[in-house]
Formats: structure tokens, sequence, C-alpha cells
């Protein structure tokens, strides 16, 4: 009974076959894959960018500390954004390498942006000086000077890293689609 039970279902054309059922599941499933496969690049279109500690103008150690956090925060908040891969670049290492060693290490990586950039101790409040550099040409596509702002930047309830990460973000995109 169990056979020709099988039997009847396997020859009714109203049946559809595992195949079929998957099928139809995939191509239910269309709408939601387009949109989440628009918002997240393929890899090779995502931008790897590495981030430097930012160097501190003169040799103030807290200037130091202050500008490899700030490098660090920015580097998770880019690597968060599933639009683009960013890496850290270890001051230790660029501190003992060759000076050309950054840029063979950009192109063994294929990294195609490198933002760095300087702490200044200048006045009441640390300042910040950003720079985008596209390692392909080595220029500086974007720069930007936070006068007294460098504390503001790691401060959680302020928006001064939110709006950085976007600027950032925006240049990095523009960039790659060219």
């Amino acid at each position: 009974m169990e056979e020709r039970f099988s039997g009847v279902l396997a020859n009714n054309p109203d049946t559809p076959t595992p195949a079929a059922r998957a099928a139809a599941f995939v191509k239910s499933q269309e709408p939601l894959l387009d949109r989440t496969l628009h918002l997240v690049p393929p890899p090779s279109l995502r931008p790897l960018v590495a981030v430097m500690p930012f160097m501190a103008s003169g040799n103030d150690p807290a200037l130091t500390m202050l500008g490899a956090e700030i490098a660090d925060v920015l580097r998770e908040r880019l690597a968060r954004d599933p639009a683009m891969q960013a890496i850290l670049i270890s001051s230790e290492f660029i501190a003992k390498a060759p000076p050309h060693a950054l840029e063979l290490i950009c192109r063994e990586l294929r990294v195609g942006h490198l933002i760095s950039g300087k702490c200044h101790g200048t006045g009441h409040e640390p300042s910040l000086y950003v720079e985008l550099t596209d390692t392909h040409e080595w220029h500086i596509r974007w720069a930007n000077f936070y006068r007294g702002e460098a504390r503001r930047l790691l401060a959680q309830d302020d928006e001064s890293m939110d709006a950085l990460v976007a600027t950032l973000r925006g240049t990095l995109l523009r960039q790659v689609r060219r």
C-alpha cells in the first residue's frame, strides 16, 4: 500500500518535485535577496582602507596615546560597515620599518586608501589633522583639521566621530566607483 501511494504521488503531475519546491522557494526569496545583495558589495568592490595611528606633534606621550586611540576607534567603526574593509597598521611596526615599507605593505595587501594624520597639542585642547590618501596614485583625496576637537572624537555622546566616519565612508565609496 505504501508503495502504491508513493507511486501515485510520483506519477501525479500536480505534485511538485523536490527540485521544483526548492526553485519555488528561491524564486519567492528573490526580492529579499536582491535588496540584500545591493546593500553589501562583493569583496572585490569593497574598499580596503588602512588606518595608521595618528602621530604626535612633538614627543608628548599623551598625544601619542590619544592618536593611537582615535585611530583604533576609527578603524573599528569603519570595519563595522559591511561596504568596506579596514585594517590598522601598527605604529611600532612602521617605526622599525624602512621608509618604503608603507608603500610595499599597501601594494602587497592591496590597500586602496590610507588614513593618517597628526595630533597637535596647541591651545587648550588637542587638535587632529586627518587625511585620506589614495595609495595607487599617492594623492590626498580628503583632509580635515579638527581644531581643539581631538578628544571630542572619542566622546561617546558626541557625534564628531559619526560625522568623520560618514565623510570618510562617502569619500571612499565614491573613489571605488571611479
